[in-house]
């Protein structure tokens, strides 16, 4: 029997319909819902119920599987949680019946020697709380990019680029495009300003000097420390991340709704 793997967000109760909703569905198709993966499991899909934050949480399992990603939104924000509680049940048939519509997701490989990892919003490099100026150099396909100095760079795809990037005055990418987004953070130069890479390029990042405390960010929840020894490599994965779209809004009216932008009535 095919198993639907389910995710929520730690400490916050799936409404009760919801569940039942989602248990009564697919049974109705012959799959089963499963909260713990176990080695025999056939899984066809991941379903998240939370915000952006579990969504990025369930986001590796997805990829590892390569199976599609359904995010029903309990948070707040939910750029990634398309789904609405009203929208549930719907999208919960459309998956059973495989009549669902997909969105691929440009995705980051991260390595630190023999440490891999996956980013679907960004990898970021920041000082410590109390640490100083860290200066970071990029190589783009073995030349150099840049050095950057100042509190750290960040490094998204152009689903991260609502995300951390935004909120350090990166530009907004459209998610279908397919560019690397790199943000300085707090930089010292005021001629450091945001690049758009396209994404078949390879990157690595090293610090030039040695700091007190310099960290690695991935996605906001996968966190190390940089140490002057390190070289983080940065690519395109070989991959995307399928992501089910919502049945009614589009990339712009979510942008429109989320961020809030007037919009003239005609």
């Amino acid at each position: 029997m095919p198993q639907v793997l389910l995710i929520s967000k730690k400490g916050v109760s799936i409404p009760a319909r919801l569940k039942e909703s989602l248990f009564r569905v697919f049974k109705a198709y012959g799959i089963e819902v499963i909260e713990k993966l176990k080695p025999e499991h056939q899984v066809i899909a991941v379903v998240v119920f939370g915000g952006d934050g579990t969504f990025l949480r369930a986001a590796p399992i997805a990829y590892k599987f390569d199976v599609p990603l359904l995010g029903v939104n309990l948070g707040r924000l939910g750029f990634l949680t398309e789904i609405t509680e009203d929208e549930a049940e719907k999208a919960f048939e459309a998956l059973a019946k495989g009549t669902y519509e997909i969105e691929e997701r440009l995705v980051l490989q991260v390595f630190r020697g023999a440490e891999e990892y996956i980013a679907l919003n960004e990898v970021a490099i920041i000082k410590g709380p109390l640490g100083l100026m860290i200066h970071i150099k990029v190589d783009c396909e073995g030349s150099l990019l840049s050095v950057y100095h100042g509190d750290g760079l960040i490094i998204s795809t152009p689903t991260g680029s609502t995300a951390y990037n935004l909120s350090a005055g990166g530009p907004i990418v459209h998610p279908q495009s397919d560019n690397f987004i790199l943000t300085p953070i707090c930089p010292f130069m005021l001629s450091a300003r945001p690049i758009v890479i396209p994404a078949n390029k390879d990157l690595s990042a090293k610090l030039l000097y040695e700091a007190e405390e310099v960290h690695t960010i991935i996605d906001g929840h996968i966190n190390f420390i940089l140490s002057h020894e390190d070289e983080l490599k940065i690519k395109k994965a070989p991959r995307t991340l399928k992501l089910i779209k919502s049945p009614t809004r589009d990339y712009f009216e979510i942008l429109r709704i989320k961020l809030g932008w007037a919009e003239l009535k005609v």
